[in-house]
């Protein structure tokens, strides 16, 4: 894309590419636990429950693995194409070389929505098997692209006073990634609003009892905590042009924006497994802790290997002015 906030956080991005092989092994537990962790697996629901039954040529467990493995394998490819282009293009500067790595991220964004909608309903929604709905996979990517945002703002925020980025960043990078991030949230509500104002307003039996046992047991306070601050309070907060040009102010909605998108997927993942009520266990804590700080740690150390920013990117107006 264009903009010169796409240089501020280009390394970033690629950093936290680099981290999908980390991703991958993380995974491995999941595919060894299918069996415990998703009630379609059990040959007794399949049997009994005709809307498990009925999906059993999609949801069967060689075929859940087939597919997980396909998906990783769609974004190592074209991930990993994309950054060999962009180190090419970091020792050459070839403007050509350039081009070609947009033309190739184009279509490797519409493959990444696509394989993630998937990814998604693969892994999450079919905790509930008899439920489902089609808005639901671009949900939790939208949800995912804006947690990227949120992250990608506090890194930044955090480098803006060292160098490269002392002399570099301008009120006007805070004031377009605030913008991104005021957009992603904007769409993540419309598309969580949706899918309950549209299944609630059908009152179907097969589809409410989602929505039930997470507005029931104290998962609705839950519910409420995200509406209000999730929502609300980020997006009135991001209309104001002050909000966003301020890298304090910035950084510090960024960060509640990362902790309300864990708990946002912890409202929705965990209700399929403590229907009695809403039940915070000490493990929770600890995993988040564990497996964060492994993946931030492999992040930072594929993050120092290479120059913050990137002379040779031709949107990079600053650094080719000066001539570093």
């Amino acid at each position: 894309m264009g903009g010169n906030w796409g240089v501020a956080i280009r390394r970033f991005i690629e950093a936290g590419l680099q981290t999908l092989p980390l991703i991958a092994l993380f995974v491995i537990p999941v595919l060894f636990a299918v069996n415990t962790l998703y009630s379609w697996t059990n040959p007794e629901v399949r049997a009994h429950d005709f809307a498990v039954g009925h999906k059993a040529a999609y949801m069967n467990v060689p075929f859940f693995i087939i597919r997980t493995v396909l998906y990783f394998l769609i974004w190592l490819f074209f991930g990993y194409r994309i950054l060999r282009m962009a180190n090419e293009h970091d020792r050459t500067g070839n403007p050509a070389l350039f081009k070609k790595i947009k033309g190739a991220s184009a279509p490797a964004l519409l493959l990444f929505v696509l394989s993630t909608t998937y990814a998604f309903i693969d892994w999450i929604m079919s905790l509930e098997p008899t439920w489902y709905s089609t808005i639901y996979g671009w949900m939790f990517t939208v949800g995912q692209v804006l947690l990227t945002f949120a992250f990608m703002i506090a890194l930044l925020v955090l480098l803006s006073k060292r160098e490269p980025f002392s002399s570099f960043i301008k009120p006007a990078h805070y004031h377009d990634l605030g913008n991104l991030m005021l957009a992603f949230t904007m769409l993540w509500a419309y598309m969580s609003f949706a899918q309950l104002l549209i299944i609630w307003s059908e009152n179907l039996p097969d589809e409410i009892p989602w929505y039930v046992r997470r507005f029931s047991g104290g998962w609705g306070y839950v519910a409420w905590f995200i509406s209000i601050f999730h929502f609300c309070i980020p997006f009135f907060l991001l209309l104001m042009r002050f909000m966003k040009k301020n890298p304090n102010y910035l950084r510090t909605l960024a960060v509640w924006m990362i902790i309300v998108r864990v708990v946002d997927v912890f409202w929705i993942v965990e209700p399929a497994f403590r229907q009695r009520g809403l039940e915070v266990y000490w493990t929770d804590i600890v995993i988040l802790i564990g497996l964060g700080g492994i993946w931030l740690a492999y992040f930072i150390r594929h993050l120092k290997a290479r120059p913050l920013l990137v002379p040779a990117d031709p949107r990079n107006t600053y650094t080719r002015a000066h001539g570093h």
